[in-house]
């Protein structure tokens, strides 16, 4: 008898449970790695653009490596190593977790030849978060 009596608590919890996880939004999956591939390129793109506009066009490797362009970053060895080293000692901007896929980005924008002030103002772009996941 007393077992029944705990029959109606129950399932009034059972109830409140399963309301309660059904509201709940499915975790949005992690993007693929070409997903990824495709968010920064479109990125260095932009940033190209961005370069070009402010009267300091990007060189013509920017895009090396993206799928659909066999561009090859010829700039001088010398430039690429500078641009190497500035990616490597750049502040990290604000949002930007060290270690993380972010850093990698950032830092990745820069060794192309992304100036360092255009590269943390882009972070904040979507298509950054979206090449950051």
């Amino acid at each position: 008898m007393r077992s029944l009596a705990l029959l109606p608590p129950l399932c009034l919890l059972s109830l409140t449970l399963a309301a309660c996880s059904a509201g709940a939004p499915a975790p949005r999956a992690a993007p693929t790695a070409a997903a990824r591939i495709a968010a920064e390129c479109a990125l260095l793109t932009q940033a190209g653009t961005m370069m070009a506009a402010a009267g300091n066009p990007a060189h013509d490797g920017l895009l090396e490596g993206c799928p659909g362009s066999t561009a090859r970053d010829t700039r001088p060895l010398a430039r690429q190593t500078a641009s190497l080293r500035d990616g490597g000692q750049a502040a990290l901007p604000p949002g930007v977790t060290q270690g993380s896929r972010g850093e990698a980005v950032f830092r990745r924008m820069i060794t192309r030849g992304v100036p360092v002030s255009l590269a943390s103002q882009l972070t904040a772009d979507p298509l950054f978060a979206e090449a950051a996941r």
